[in-house]
């Protein structure tokens, strides 16, 4: 039956995977048989737009019912522009520091059982200041989320010991990892099935993209560089249960000119079920 998952995995995609929206990226999602979304809140949200926006919020409670599929988890969208832990001024730092905050209440209204909360890009951590800052508002984000019964998902890319450092320093058993499949071997040619075996224990979602040396999401799964096979297999050897999210970026110019981005879409879900069963 769908909307009820029995597997060991659930098979989602991101809302900026797609440039459909609402009740349309249910519709594709649901086509392909997939269980779960991740959606984005954006600086639109401080101007009452996207999730910022009453009518969209229903429209997509009112989708996901429909189809059978599940809101799994929300992720501010903010890394380019702002930042808590490197901000370049008060105002920047408060819109991060919103958005996050708005990020959580949505989670109640959606009844999301966590949230993705990127410390990377220009939210990331490169020094002892920025590490202190970005452990101070991890530390009250993750309370705040963990009284409404929400774990927070750090997206990061730090080595290993980094990060036991910074959970170290958070200090909330409410506080996961949320694994990437490409990001810190871009960075840094780390062998992200490594990586993955390293922290299993700590990590409470996944995203799967893959790409091209450098190429963030340029390549459908399992056609990049970034060991697509590999993390997979570490991620079957492990006893991670969680959801499975599709991060590929389908109006990228590597990759558009093959079909549409539903097509493209279920290119990757195929090989997401062919190689996770």
């Amino acid at each position: 039956m769908k909307g009820v998952v029995m597997g060991r995995f659930q098979y989602g995609v991101c809302e900026w995977s797609l440039k459909a929206r609402g009740k349309e990226l249910c519709r594709i999602a649901s086509k392909q048989g997939l269980d779960c979304l991740q959606l984005g809140v954006g600086e639109e949200a401080l101007e009452c737009k996207g999730l910022g926006c009453r009518a969209v919020i229903e429209e997509y409670m009112q989708a996901s019912a429909d189809y059978g599929m599940e809101i799994c988890s929300l992720s501010p969208q903010f890394v380019d522009q702002y930042s808590f832990t490197m901000p370049q001024g008060a105002q920047e730092e408060q819109i991060a520091v919103e958005l996050v905050d708005r990020t959580i209440k949505l989670c109640t209204v959606f009844g999301c059982k966590s949230f993705l909360l990127p410390v990377l890009g220009r939210n990331g951590i490169c020094d002892g200041p920025s590490f202190h800052r970005a452990a101070a508002y991890i530390k009250r984000f993750s309370e705040k989320a963990a009284d409404l019964g929400i774990e927070t998902h750090l997206e990061i890319n730090r080595s290993v010991k980094q990060v036991y450092d910074l959970l170290d320093a958070v200090d909330n058993p409410k506080v996961k990892l949320f694994f990437d499949s490409q990001n810190l071997y871009v960075y840094d040619g780390t062998s992200m099935a490594r990586y993955f075996t390293e922290l299993s224990g700590l990590i409470g979602g996944v995203h799967l993209k893959d790409g091209v040396g450098p190429m963030l999401s340029g390549s459908l799964l399992g056609e990049g560089t970034s060991g697509f096979f590999k993390t997979a297999r570490a991620i079957l050897d492990s006893d991670y249960t969680g959801p499975l999210i599709i991060e590929s970026v389908y109006d990228k110019a590597s990759v558009c000119g093959r079909g549409s981005q539903e097509e493209l879409l279920a290119r990757d879900t195929a090989m997401l079920r062919r190689t996770f069963g």
